[in-house]
């Protein structure tokens, strides 16, 4: 029998060489404008140029800015505007503020789920669609409307800041608001606090349909905390009809304000005086009588007051 004498040492096969790839020369991180249009220098392109071909590129290293705490301004940099005395300061919360007219407020959804106001403008406020109490069309006279260049984020800065531009902002401007819906959606937002500090309020529509007119109760139950108002001006059709008739529609949904009012001011009948009927109230088929629409509305607002005292029971 034949034997095959095979070595004593056994072949290993042979290993495979690493291939070390050269080391990228990353050019220094400068945070300072440099007068160089190329983003490369010399050394980055040689690294390029000499990396194999086909050779994984390495990933970049992440490089992050090291902030340091910021020194605080010298105090002599410091405008003291605290300092100031209170009336310079409330000229300037009044540039910042306020109007040259009314502040026309519409209500809007946020994010489609919330109830928001906001300043209308020529397109949104004051249409020629705007209907009266029963549906019928009434004529556009509104003035062309422009949103003031008001600052409200002034409120946000501090505490004490927030303290002192409050009744500057609510007390200081005319707030002009679409429907009553518009209405209940502000004094809800700005809180009982705030409302305290109205002092003049335009109501140019109770409303288009019966959702928006409804509202008409619980916004004068909101605004029965603004007992510290001068004028509130019924820019809209209250009822069709005489000034009784008006009167008792109009105690039907402002009752609980009426004697808010009374309460605060010391006289069951204060919030008379306040009220005042525009001549939107005055219903066209009485001037075929032969008066003037000044004499009608005067008639109007007599009728107006001395049904609400009589609902009074003076």
């Amino acid at each position: 029998m034949d034997f095959i004498h095979t070595s004593s040492s056994a072949v290993k096969p042979q290993a495979t060489p690493i291939r070390i790839l050269p080391k990228r020369k990353r050019k220094e991180t400068s945070y300072f404008p440099s007068d160089s249009e190329s983003d490369l220098d010399a050394h980055e392109a040689e690294a390029y140029e000499s990396e194999p071909e086909g050779a994984r590129p390495a990933k970049r290293a992440k490089t992050s800015r090291a902030v340091g705490p910021s020194k605080p301004l010298p105090k002599k940099k410091i405008f003291p505007f605290y300092s100031l005395p209170a009336e310079l300061k409330n000229k300037i919360y009044s540039y910042a503020l306020t109007g040259d007219g009314p502040i026309y407020l519409i209500s809007k959804r946020k994010h489609h789920y919330r109830h928001a106001i906001a300043l209308g403008d020529t397109d949104s406020f004051g249409k020629d669609s705007r209907r009266g109490s029963y549906g019928y069309m009434r004529q556009n006279d509104n003035p062309v409307i422009h949103k003031p260049p008001l600052v409200p984020q002034l409120l946000g800065l501090n505490r004490q800041i927030r303290g002192e531009t409050q009744p500057i902002l609510y007390g200081a401007n005319i707030f002009a608001v679409e429907d009553m819906k518009a209405l209940h959606t502000f004094l809800a937002n700005i809180g009982p606090k705030n409302c305290e500090y109205l002092q003049q309020i335009s109501i140019k529509q109770l409303g288009h349909s019966r959702t928006t007119s409804s509202l008409a109760y619980p916004a004068f139950v909101l605004l029965a905390n603004a007992v510290n108002l001068t004028r509130l001006e019924m820019d809209c059709a209250i009822s069709w009809g005489d000034g009784d008739r008006i009167g008792r529609a109009f105690w039907r949904e402002a009752h609980h304000w009426i004697e808010s009012v009374g309460r605060h001011k010391g006289r069951r009948d204060a919030a008379l005086d306040i009220v005042e009927l525009t001549m939107k109230n005055v219903s066209l088929w009485l001037e075929r009588f032969g008066k003037t629409r000044q004499q009608l509305l005067e008639e109007l607002v007599a009728d107006f007051r001395s049904e609400l005292r009589y609902l009074l029971k003076l």
